[in-house]
């Protein structure tokens, strides 16, 4: 018998109407939700649901509408046993609920907090991401390596699928790699909608700040283990994760070794619970022979529920 993997995605799988489903249909997902606006300072489900201000793309907003969406769907869903789970960056949060470690209420808190450090950690113009198309990390990681100087930085951020390695950095240098990328041999570079050069060792001027935050939380041991970007193992022990949550704010997503690492363990089944299926697409480029399965409406959570 094969094992299951929960996995929840990150930024960029946020969208206008995100939960309003649940909302109005599923009494847990509802409760989820009420629970995260009643724990935040701002009107979040207006913002997930309708944003007429504008403002789910800022990633103080975009992150506790993302893990709240994710837990939504995750509560609404019966019998969803895991032998681990996993999140990408910012998911890695609602994998930290999912398995006990901290509370949802608490984890909304602190990714709403995560948010505001990293968008505030530098102006406007100063950092910024690209995602490289048809290299390996190895030659990403060595053009980087030529692109950077003493003043300025690029480097890899989140490793995802073979031939889709994102870097990080200064904004300078993401441009340059943009106009060079193709005589470097790359399919194509991509600047991201991003304002901050997130992953990169540049995001260390917050870590003193995120981590006297995040320690007024209670961090427990995880029921089943998590497997983390930072080192790509899974981890149970509640200090070790919350180190390596702090880690993770300027580490790469290691996104391939994690997979690989659960696929090793005895995972076929990986179940992406959240807006999208970004994960799904990556873990296909990664391995095309484990079941994949894509919770993120109200309709699949029907059609999951019914099955079981």
């Amino acid at each position: 018998m094969g094992k299951t993997a929960i996995i929840f995605p990150g930024q960029g799988s946020q969208k206008v109407g995100m939960a309003q489903d649940l909302y109005e249909h599923d009494a847990q997902a509802t409760d989820v939700l009420n629970t995260a606006q009643d724990a935040l300072d701002f009107d979040l489900l207006e913002t997930m649901f309708t944003d007429k201000e504008g403002k789910l793309n800022q990633t103080e907003n975009t992150q506790p509408a993302l893990v709240t969406h994710s837990m939504a769907l995750y509560r609404a869903l019966n019998n969803i046993d895991a032998d681990y789970t996993m999140g990408h960056s910012l998911g890695e949060y609602a994998s930290l609920v999912a398995s006990g470690v901290l509370s949802f209420e608490d984890a909304v808190k602190i990714v709403r907090k995560r948010g505001q450090l990293m968008a505030d950690a530098f102006p406007n113009g100063v950092g910024g991401m690209a995602a490289v198309l048809g290299l390996d990390y190895d030659k990403v990681d060595e053009i980087c390596r030529s692109l950077s100087t003493d003043d300025e930085i690029i480097e890899p951020a989140n490793i995802n699928s073979p031939g889709q390695i994102v870097v990080s950095g200064h904004k300078t240098l993401i441009d340059k790699l943009a106009q060079e990328g193709k005589s470097l041999g790359a399919k194509r570079v991509m600047p991201l909608p991003v304002s901050g050069p997130f992953h990169s060792s540049m995001m260390q001027v917050i870590e003193q700040d995120f981590a006297d935050y995040i320690d007024q939380f209670e961090w427990h041991d995880a029921a089943f283990p998590v497997v983390q970007n930072v080192n790509a193992q899974g981890e149970t022990d509640a200090e070790t994760i919350k180190q390596n949550m702090i880690k993770q704010l300027y580490s790469p997503v290691q996104f391939i070794k994690s997979t690989e690492q659960l696929i090793e363990d005895g995972v076929d089944h990986f179940i992406e619970i959240g807006p999208g299926r970004v994960l799904s697409g990556l873990i296909k480029k990664i391995n095309r022979d484990v079941k994949l399965t894509s919770i993120q409406t109200l309709e699949d959570v029907k059609g999951w529920n019914e099955d079981e």
